[in-house]
């Protein structure tokens, strides 16, 4: 369960009612002939929900979410 802000610099913890839940279908792309996929869900408080959303990209092995300003 999501229980705090993603953005790193805020320590908002999750109340029920407010700011945005994200959920984010990730495509790891081929693997032994079968598509992987991978599904996470991020929470942003209020505040910096409305100033940021999240991107995820993946190079190789390599997932990495970033949150980048709307």
């Amino acid at each position: 369960m999501v229980s705090k802000c993603a953005n790193s610099w805020c320590l908002t913890t999750r109340h029920r009612h407010e700011g945005k839940l994200f959920r984010l279908d990730i495509d790891l792309g081929n693997m032994a002939g079968k598509d992987e996929r991978k599904t996470e869900y991020i929470w942003l408080c209020t505040p910096c929900a409305q100033v940021m959303h999240p991107k995820v990209d993946v190079i190789g092995d390599t997932v990495t979410l970033r949150l980048t300003k709307n």
